[in-house]
């Protein structure tokens, strides 16, 4: 399996967990849109807090130029360290979340 084949497997696998969380306050439902056509990987929470309607992104991943960008991670310990523990080197994943200034200084990979 080529790389980037492989990082997309990562990231599905990753992401697929937070697919299934239940949330106990609240009626919400979490779902995976996952695009490989243009390497966007999306955690969508949708439902309803009484009359309110919530619609929110949890996770959002996507691969540019053969880097993997954490567009937005609203999880409470963050994506990343399980993107790195499943295989996807330092170098080759972007903070996307951060303004461009800020990225030399993570340890990650800046564009």
């Amino acid at each position: 399996m080529d790389r980037l084949n492989a990082y997309r497997q990562i990231i599905r696998n990753t992401l697929k967990p937070y697919a299934e969380i239940d949330y106990a306050n609240v009626n919400v439902k979490n779902r995976a849109a996952f695009d490989p056509e243009t390497d966007q990987y999306i955690i969508l929470s949708e439902g309803w807090d009484q009359q309110q309607h919530l619609h929110s992104v949890l996770l959002h991943i996507e691969i540019i130029n053969g880097k993997v960008w954490v567009q937005y991670d609203g999880t409470e310990d963050g994506v990343t360290d399980e993107l790195l523990q499943a295989g996807i080197p330092k170098e080759d994943i972007v903070l996307g979340f951060h303004e461009p200034e800020v990225r030399p200084h993570t340890g990650f990979a800046i564009a």
